[in-house]
């Protein structure tokens, strides 16, 4: 409410304005047409009443001729009245004047704290269009707003009429009222919006978006929400490694720390599941979109404790051998075994351990590892063979007797391992050696060689018997044990 004395904003049902000290008499105001039904009744009554004062009553004429007679006759008995009829008939127009007043005045109260007649009268006057019509659709909101304080409607009329004075500021104070407490009111949604897209102001969009709790409203400018990222974990403890995936809006770039600092643009860019193993992890991201708008921070804080596998057990120690051992470990289920033979570092690109494998002659290190469900490593098991066979056969002599064996069945047709009528040629690799029926045999795996150098198994396997010099053919059972038969 406005002091009429200097202006100044004074509340709801205050007297003394606290800014010029002036009492505030609260006198409704009359509508002009009202006020002219009263000036015209009233004109109207008052001509009546002088009419009837310039004309003598008969009345008044009978009174006193008779006057002196009735005196002397009847003094006991007065028949005049002590007042003069012509007072009583200006008593009662007055009494109706009155009467008018009062109705006229609170037809006037009625509609001073009516709503919907303030409602009516701001949307008229906004409807003429003109300068004079926008200020007095101010004042007839503010008075509307002063009935109704939560009217979204009154708010919204009179947030346009500022808009269209260039009371600006005053549009957006109105406008953000309405938003605030009606998630739903689209239009003032989208004249807020349009204000702040002409400011530039995205991130006050984001902010009133964020707030809004009307899905529909959101869709309607999904593309200036950013909302904070959402993980696929909750925080808190856990038993195993976890991989984190982090979800946003579309349009919008997430990027995140794993040290529990400030994520910036400079940080990591999310792109797939963040894998989380052993130890503590304060993870926080944030999303940034095309306007360049950025998110609130999530931040969520794990801490995981897993328990390491043993390193896997392997049958054979390490040593110096001179007859050869399958070298084998126990599968273990929901785990995994890899090994490497050059001393290198197992990994899960390594070789996959299935079956038990045949020691390698001369000098070798394994190194065998195992991997959970979750991906943890178990410790590294390692073991160092070295095989000396006790004969006088060697792998170049079992390789002549095989190659000659091949040649006469025309598998090959030179000792070069070239293939009849094609280009391919035969390769042989004999790098272990395995024991049957007390027995020693050479292992011998056999290799095509592509002209562009590609290799491959051919899946034939041969043996030659250490002590005697037979060749036969070698296959591995379900155990992945190795046995023999003729050649």
């Amino acid at each position: 409410m406005e002091c009429p004395f200097c202006g100044g904003q004074m509340k709801q049902g205050q007297v003394f304005c606290e800014h010029c000290g002036k009492e505030i008499q609260f006198v409704p105001n009359f509508e002009p047409e009202i006020e002219e039904s009263i000036r015209e009744s009233l004109s109207g009554l008052l001509d009546q009443v002088d009419d009837k004062d310039s004309t003598p009553l008969p009345q008044e004429k009978d009174f006193e001729e008779n006057k002196q007679k009735n005196k002397t006759e009847n003094k006991k008995t007065k028949t005049t009245s002590k007042y003069p009829t012509s007072t009583y008939v200006k008593v009662g127009i007055v009494v109706a004047v009155v009467c008018i007043g009062i109705a006229i005045v609170s037809i006037c109260i009625v509609n001073y704290n009516s709503y919907e007649y303030q409602m009516k009268h701001a949307a008229t006057a906004y409807e003429l269009d003109s300068e004079e019509g926008y200020k007095t659709t101010i004042k007839y909101a503010k008075r509307a707003i002063e009935i109704a304080p939560n009217s979204s409607d009154a708010k919204m009329l009179l947030a346009s009429a500022y808009l269209k004075t260039g009371e600006q500021a005053s549009a957006v104070e109105m406008l953000e009222e309405i938003v605030t407490v009606d998630n739903s009111y689209i239009e003032a949604y989208k004249s807020l919006i349009k204000i702040y897209e002409e400011q530039e102001k995205y991130n006050e969009i984001n902010r009133i978006l964020i707030a809004c709790t009307d899905s529909n409203v959101v869709e309607q400018f999904q593309e200036y929400v950013v909302k904070a990222p959402e993980f696929s974990e909750e925080a808190g403890e856990y038993d195993k490694a976890l991989s984190i995936k982090m979800l946003a809006g579309s349009n919008c770039t997430i990027y995140y720390t794993l040290d529990g600092s400030v994520p910036t643009e400079e940080s990591e860019i999310y792109t797939v599941p963040i894998r989380l193993e052993d130890g503590e992890h304060e993870l926080s991201a944030i999303c940034v979109n095309n306007y360049g708008l950025t998110s609130e921070i999530t931040t969520k804080k794990y801490t995981i404790h897993i328990s390491i596998p043993d390193e896997p057990e392997i049958s054979v120690d390490s040593g110096d051998y001179s007859s050869p051992r399958m070298i084998a470990s126990d599968l273990i289920e929901g785990y995994e075994m890899f090994y490497t033979t050059d001393g290198s570092i197992p990994t899960r690109d390594s070789t996959p351990y299935l079956v038990p494998v045949p020691m390698p002659l001369g000098h070798s290190i394994f190194h065998f590892i195992m991997y959970d469900e979750n991906g943890i490593a178990s410790e590294i098991a390692t073991r160092e063979y070295n095989l000396v066979l006790d004969t006088t056969t060697t792998v170049e002599e079992a390789y002549i007797i095989l190659k000659q064996a091949l040649i006469g069945k025309g598998d090959i047709v030179d000792m070069q391992g070239h293939m009849p009528n094609q280009t391919a040629t035969k390769e042989f690799v004999c790098d272990s050696a395995f024991t049957e029926n007390d027995q020693i045999f050479y292992l011998i795996i056999e290799y095509q060689i592509e002209p562009n150098g590609s290799r491959s198994k051919t899946g034939n396997v041969y043996a030659v018997n250490v002590y005697t010099k037979e060749l036969y053919r070698a296959s591995a059972n379900y155990e992945g044990y190795y046995m023999v038969e003729a050649f």
